[in-house]
């Protein structure tokens, strides 16, 4: 199948299918999602609304702070007053203005009354009552009231804005007892407020219904014709916000002060009526401009197919006797696209086959020099060999075991040093040839350096760098021994736990400066360059060439920790994740 058609039959497989089936999803699913939309944001009016009316809620209660810590009005509950005539002036002078204050500035509020509890208190006009005169059901509701705490009351739901009740016990100062009942009878006002603010009006009706049981019988007294699907599902689903069926889409919400929730119901077809209409518009237009857009990417993916199929046509016919360039007739002199960036490149390809196959027997030569150079480097490390071990016979026939001891390590380490070819080994050798070099030291040095050796590990499992282990030794010797004239110990230890491997090369020599300590440490977290150049700070081209060996050899989680004290000692360690442990060496 030629690319043209590949290109046409993945537009209409890939584009025009989805498109044209999701233009059908959408026509199908648009009238839901506006829904959604409109439910959502009407929701947001319903909590600002519910949000004014708890507001409204708090001002009105806020009367029996009022009440409560006005001297004049817990005296005259509590029947501190002993004449009638004490008890009408107090009322007249300070405590009638109170209530008529509390009453203007709260004009939702009808009727205001206070039963008191006291005997000797005198009732005063039909503002102060006797608890008496109370209903048992809210007496036992006010005794069930916690200081501080008030109820509101509902007398009715439905969609007529009902009248609520506001109780709240008064307390004596030191409120150790109940000295009266605070009753505030709310007109309808605040609910028609709220009702309003709720958006309910026009195509919307808003009604106060029980949080759970008495769902049905509140609906049928409010008179509001709602279908059964939509009568179920406020019986059932109270806990959610809103809920949208075919026929009604509905917000809720609780509204805790009253022991209720806030219901606000709209008609599916009264709301959206004109969404259709517009959807069927919005589909045509998405048809027409799928159309225009095939259409114009039928007529550009052609223009780049046959370009492609020019250039593959002179890549069928190129060969080792073939090479010449292609140019296209039909490109554009200083076309820019990537096409011609591909002919281009394709161009210095050929060209670069053509030297590369002209200039293979100068290679060929050049490998065969190379093959003679190596032999001939192979026959100086022998030669040095030899001669470390006819040194060693000498001395071991001449009874001096120390010259014969350090020609062997010595020996060792130049085998070790110069005969493999590979740069990886195994934990085990490096240890061995540290020990080595220790030992050749340690000749020198005499009693001025100690060595311990601790591995904890199986060194012949853990592959790793070459020479990653002597040049931290070789710090310790010069930065460590060899600076100061008091023996220094030298401890080489190696532990391991679940997941990584600890190497620690630590002396007890004179230490590091702290800020040559800092220099160094800032170079091999490569935080930021030192201040002196890295051949230029005593230890650190060997610390730093280690730190990006071990990195770039075991990963992430491998790295070079330095710690020091000056006058006390280094420590370098070398973490090792586990993660290559089973990696076979060279």
């Amino acid at each position: 199948m030629s690319i043209v058609r590949k290109i046409i039959l993945g537009y209409v497989i890939l584009i025009f299918i989805p498109v044209v089936t999701f233009g059908y999803y959408y026509y199908v699913q648009i009238y839901g999602n506006l829904t959604q939309q409109l439910v959502e944001s009407r929701q947001k009016i319903l909590e600002q609304a519910y949000s004014n009316m708890k507001a409204d809620l708090v001002r009105i209660s806020s009367i029996q702070r009022y009440l409560q810590y006005n001297p004049y009005v817990t005296d005259y509950l509590g029947g501190l007053y002993t004449s009638d005539s004490e008890s009408i002036y107090a009322y007249n002078r300070y405590i009638s203005p109170i209530i008529s204050h509390s009453l203007f500035n709260n004009t939702e509020v009808e009727s205001f009354k206070i039963y008191k509890t006291k005997q000797q208190t005198l009732p005063i006009t039909d503002r102060f009552l006797d608890i008496s005169t109370l209903s048992p059901n809210i007496k036992k509701i006010a005794n069930g009231l916690k200081p501080g705490q008030g109820i509101w009351m509902m007398t009715d739901y439905g969609t007529s804005p009902p009248p609520l009740v506001f109780y709240q016990n008064l307390y004596n100062p030191d409120f150790t007892e109940i000295i009266g009942l605070l009753e505030l009878r709310i007109n309808s006002d605040l609910i028609s407020r709220f009702y309003k603010a709720t958006g309910s009006g026009d195509n919307w009706n808003a009604l106060l219904l029980p949080k759970k049981q008495g769902v049905e019988r509140a609906i049928q007294e409010s008179g509001l014709q709602v279908d059964e699907l939509t009568r179920k599902q406020l019986s059932n689903e109270e806990g959610k916000s809103y809920f949208i069926n075919r026929n009604t889409i509905v917000n809720q919400l609780d509204v805790d002060e009253l022991g209720a929730r806030i219901v606000v119901i709209g008609s599916v077809d009264e709301v959206f009526h004109t969404v259709k209409r517009k959807g069927i518009i919005m589909i045509t237009m998405i048809v027409i401009l799928l159309l225009s857009m095939s259409y114009a990417y039928y007529v550009f993916a052609s223009t780049l197919a046959k370009r492609l199929l020019r250039l593959a046509r002179h890549m069928r016919n190129l060969n080792d006797n073939n090479m010449k360039q292609y140019i296209s007739k039909h490109d554009k002199a200083g076309r820019q696209d990537e096409i011609s960036f591909l002919t281009s490149t394709y161009n210095s390809m050929i060209q670069r086959m053509d030297e590369l196959i002209n200039n293979v027997h100068r290679a060929e030569l050049r490998n065969k020099e190379a093959a003679y150079k190596v032999l001939q480097a192979q026959i100086k490390p022998h030669f040095l060999y030899n001669t470390l071990e006819t040194i060693r016979m000498l001395a071991e026939s001449n009874n001096d075991k120390e010259v014969a001891d350090i020609s062997y390590w010595f020996g060792k380490l130049m085998r070790y040093s110069l005969s493999s070819k590979e740069d990886q080994t195994v934990l085990a050798r490096e240890i061995e040839t540290v020990i080595l070099y220790l030992n050749i030291h340690k000749m020198r040095l005499q009693d001025r350096l100690s060595i311990e050796i601790d591995i904890q590990v199986d060194a012949e499992q853990v592959p790793c760098p070459r020479f990653i282990l002597q040049p931290l030794v070789e710090n310790s010797i010069v930065h460590g021994a060899s600076s100061t004239l008091r023996p220094v110990q030298i401890k080489l230890q190696a532990t391991e736990k679940a997941d990584e491997i600890y190497i620690h090369i630590s002396d007890s020599g004179m230490g590091i400066p702290e800020d040559k300590l800092q220099a160094l440490r800032s170079r091999l977290s490569g935080a930021n360059e030192s201040v002196l150049p890295i051949d230029e700070m005593e230890g650190g081209v060997g610390l730093y060439n280690v730190s990006e060996r071990i990195k770039s050899f075991y990963g992430e989680g491998s790295d070079l920790i330095l710690d020091s004290v000056q006058g006390s000692g280094t420590c370098l360690t070398l973490v090792i994740p586990k993660k290559l442990k089973n990696r076979s060496a060279s």
